[in-house]
């Protein structure tokens, strides 16, 4: 009961009081959507799933509440889930185009009612990955739907036929979507962090200018390892911080790449 009212309050304290107590009454009678004052649509949750988790890391543990410094005008979702994520963004950020990368279908599904109603959020179903491939999708670690896992097919996944999907790098991304630089690049993607930061990135990565990242060494270890060489290679200044789960890289030196490449 302790556990609960401790939930209960700090739900309040963090979404405020009305949004708090529609939150905490529509959760508990499994309403599907959840509107807060400060976000322009209704959000769509499935009950029963780890979206409620995720609604909570972002609109009440502010997880993304980040000070930049500027108006970010390309945001890369990376791990979209459900779209929560681009949500907060685009009613921070109005203006930014978001492109939200999701190798789950369901997830993909929820993302698409979620956004259906904002202006430039595009959404791409795939796995990002350091190169093209096909790779397959599993709730590997039993974690739900916030944590589904892709990894590159080997010959007995082939050969037994299992689901795959594709996978896109950072720089085919930018590519499809006529993007010149990232002003923010946000990745939650469940280890494959590891084989991202692992190669093909000096073509991308100097010119993004913010990488926030939640590291999964927990779940895989040596994950952390290739995400810093990456960035100690492609960024000659940059500062750090740590807000919550997520490790946040500023490149300093990202107006300068970009007039040189201008």
């Amino acid at each position: 009961m302790l556990a609960k009212i401790k939930f209960c309050a700090k739900v309040i304290l963090k979404l405020g009081f009305g949004d708090g107590v529609l939150f905490l009454i529509r959760n508990q009678l499994n309403s599907k959507t959840v509107k807060l004052s400060n976000i322009t649509h209704p959000i769509f949750l499935r009950p029963g799933t780890t979206d409620v988790n995720v609604f909570l890391q972002i609109f009440r543990d502010k997880e993304y509440h980040i000070d930049l410094g500027f108006e970010p005008e390309i945001i890369i979702d990376g791990g979209a889930n459900v779209g929560l994520a681009s949500i907060y963004f685009k009613n921070k950020y109005p203006n930014a185009k978001i492109i939200a990368i999701e190798p789950d279908s369901e997830n993909v599904e929820a993302l698409k009612a979620n956004v259906a109603k904002y202006d430039h959020i595009y959404i791409k179903q795939a796995g990002i990955w350091s190169s093209k491939t096909k790779s397959k999708i599993s709730n590997k670690y039993g974690l739900g739907k916030w944590a589904m896992v892709i990894e590159e097919c080997d010959s007995e996944d082939k050969e037994n036929a299992l689901p795959t999907i594709n996978t896109v790098t950072i720089d085919e991304l930018m590519e499809e979507y006529g993007l010149s630089h990232i002003d923010l690049l946000k990745l939650d993607i469940e280890t494959a962090e590891k084989e991202v930061f692992s190669g093909n990135y000096m073509s991308w990565l100097p010119k993004t200018r913010v990488v926030i990242v939640e590291l999964h060494d927990w779940m895989a270890p040596g994950c952390s390892k290739p995400f810093f060489s990456a960035i100690n290679e492609a960024f000659n200044n940059y500062s750090f911080s740590q807000i919550g789960e997520n490790t946040v890289i500023v490149n300093n030196d990202f107006l300068t790449t970009i007039k040189q490449l201008v």
